[in-house]
């Protein structure tokens, strides 16, 4: 019977800087109220030395050598990894241990297809105009290179996704739509591969007096890391916005990140006059007064900040650009899912919801309604039957 959990992944907690430390952290609240002992293990050197979370006191590094004696001292029944769609070390180390007893689980936190779409053409097109040196000349040649670089980079995908399935016992996807894209590359995976939704962010789901409390703010919650959250086009949609005479309107950016100042840049160059960089922030203070929600990411895994704007009474607007976002979204229903990349359909349908109060209230109204399917209560018990399958 399993009893002791540690989840293990590459960064120390911040429920501020992303989806998936909020998701650790949801678990290792909740796990425990069903009778689990839940720690936390990090690792921020590429899996050679490991942080023990829950120690108050900092105390050395485990080796990755000592791990796993580690590990059965510590009476670890099971592991559960979150970086199994970036990366395949934890499920090498994990193999090489032998017959240990413990069981292993890894969640892929994003889509399989991240690569391709983050690193398109568009992306290499995008570095040789604003990357530097060595940067320039790299893209340069994977633009001329692309269907080799692509070739190499799905082969790549297909190795990670076979080596965490000959360590692993579960690979937790977040969506069903993920199943055959994961099968495409390697058939056999579907047979370990279970799927469990992301839960809502926050334990709350607002009741429609929420929607007292909006004002005429534009949201975007997001790392600014501009390749896979393509907030250049959040921008230049903006910017038909304050041509069009929507003056009253501003658009708020909570986040940051090593693109930061490139995305200022941008926004002086467009001559954009509302537009405001909030940095770091907690940010449900932002969710409770906006009224719109923009995301214009290349991919996402499942995109949290889908969710949290639902939970929060704001109308979340969405391209058309991975498998989990129909999972969340029902298009005109509680959101709207435009397209891929068609940034004038993107811009009509900003435009229709800043200008009808009547369609914003009734589409956040539907929100709050259909995103308690991922309500906590009833996430946390799909982890709690997993782990008693293994």
């Amino acid at each position: 019977m399993i009893k002791t959990v540690f989840i293990i992944w590459i960064k120390r907690l911040d429920v501020n800087r992303g989806g998936v430390h909020r998701v650790i952290h949801i678990l290792m609240n909740h796990l425990p109220q069903y009778g689990y002992k839940v720690h936390y293990l990090y690792t921020e050197d590429d899996y050679h030395t490991f942080h023990h979370f829950n120690d108050i006191d900092e105390k050395e590094p485990i080796q990755a050598i000592d791990l796993k004696q580690w590990l059965t001292d510590n009476q670890c029944d099971l592991i559960i990894g979150q970086d199994g769609v970036f990366s395949h070390v934890l499920s090498d180390m994990f193999r090489s241990w032998g017959d240990t007893g413990m069981k292993y689980v890894t969640e892929f936190h994003n889509s399989v297809l991240l690569l391709e779409k983050v690193f398109s053409p568009h992306h290499w097109f995008w570095t040789v105009r604003h990357g530097k040196g060595k940067q320039r000349v790299i893209a340069l040649i994977r633009l001329f290179a692309y269907p080799l670089w692509i070739k190499k980079c799905r082969e790549s995908v297909k190795r990670n996704i076979k080596i965490n399935c000959s360590a692993a016992n579960r690979i937790i996807l977040l969506s069903s739509k993920e199943l055959p894209i994961v099968q495409r590359y390697v058939p056999e995976a579907g047979k370990l591969c279970s799927v469990i939704n992301n839960s809502l962010s926050w334990e709350k789901v607002y009741n429609e007096s929420i929607l007292q409390e909006k004002t005429k703010e534009v949201l975007i919650v997001s790392r600014l890391y501009n390749p896979e959250k393509r907030i250049d086009r959040a921008l230049h949609v903006w910017q038909r916005i304050e041509k069009y005479g929507l003056d009253e309107w501003n658009l708020r950016i909570v986040g940051f990140g090593i693109h930061e100042q490139y995305l200022k840049d941008l926004a002086k160059k467009l001559g954009l006059k509302r537009v405001y960089f909030e940095g770091k922030q907690s940010a449900e203070q932002y969710y409770r007064k906006a009224s719109i929600f923009m995301m214009t990411s290349a991919v996402e895994g499942w995109g949290l900040t889908l969710t949290e704007s639902m939970q929060t009474g704001v109308v979340p607007i969405a391209f058309d650009s991975y498998p989990a976002l129909h999972d969340i979204i029902t298009n005109g229903y509680d959101g709207f899912i435009v397209p891929d990349d068609e940034i004038d359909e993107y811009v009509r349908i900003l435009i229709n919801l800043i200008q009808d109060k009547e369609l914003r209230d009734k589409i956040a109204r539907n929100g709050l309604i259909s995103c308690r399917r991922f309500e906590i209560d009833k996430i946390i018990p799909q982890w709690v039957n997993l782990i008693k399958s293994l």
